[in-house]
């Protein structure tokens, strides 16, 4: 019998559009034959209220940080906010095994895993405007004002770059998260049923 290999899923979006609330979401309601799962990024940054080590984020030092990548053991990594961020190479081993992964990625490491990597479908998500986006960076009220604009800034600029240069395979506009999280489910899942078929 063919063994059917896992899609990896790459989504992107400005800070505080709600991706990371969207995946939640859908792995909270998948099903027990769905192959699907979320890689954990590795970051030197400080943990938030309620992350968890090994499953929010796998949270290094510096220095340890340093030596996975002189071991080449990152498939994309980056410098962001002043703290690195990077996706395990061994996600691409779970494909393999039939699991397929949701890698949540910046634009650079979007851009990155889609040269390593070309199967890989991209999705982007944004808010319908960056008032609406700037609306909800306040309202989680875990970023300094100072950091709020940094990351609105970064925003515009990822979102006219895609204007530039469209990276992404799908985008989702999210206004409504139901709405919004039936259309990443339905993506996600007919994308994974159309693999089967090959």
């Amino acid at each position: 019998m063919k063994k059917h290999k896992g899609t990896l899923f790459v989504i992107s979006a400005p800070s505080g559009t709600g991706k990371t609330t969207l995946v939640n979401a859908i792995l909270s309601e998948k099903g027990q034959n769905e192959k699907i799962e979320q890689v954990v990024t590795y970051t030197t940054k400080k943990p938030r209220n309620g992350e968890i080590n090994g499953k929010s984020y796998y949270f290094l030092t510096k220095d340890e940080f340093e030596a996975k990548i002189a071991q080449n053991f990152f498939l994309e990594w980056s410098d962001v906010y002043d703290n690195y961020y990077g996706s395990p190479r061994y996600a691409l081993d779970k494909l393999t095994e039939g699991i397929s992964q949701i890698a949540i990625l910046d634009r650079t490491g979007a851009k990155a895993v889609k040269q390593i990597y070309p199967p890989s479908i991209l999705i982007w998500i944004e808010t319908p405007n960056i008032e609406e986006l700037a609306k909800r960076l306040t309202k989680r009220a875990s970023d300094s004002s100072e950091s709020i604009i940094r990351r609105l800034a970064l925003a515009i600029k990822e979102i006219e770059a895609e204007k530039v240069e469209q990276l992404y395979d799908y985008t989702i506009i999210n206004d409504d998260f139901e709405k919004a999280k039936q259309a990443l489910k339905s993506i996600l899942f007919q994308r994974i049923d159309a693999e089967k078929t090959l």
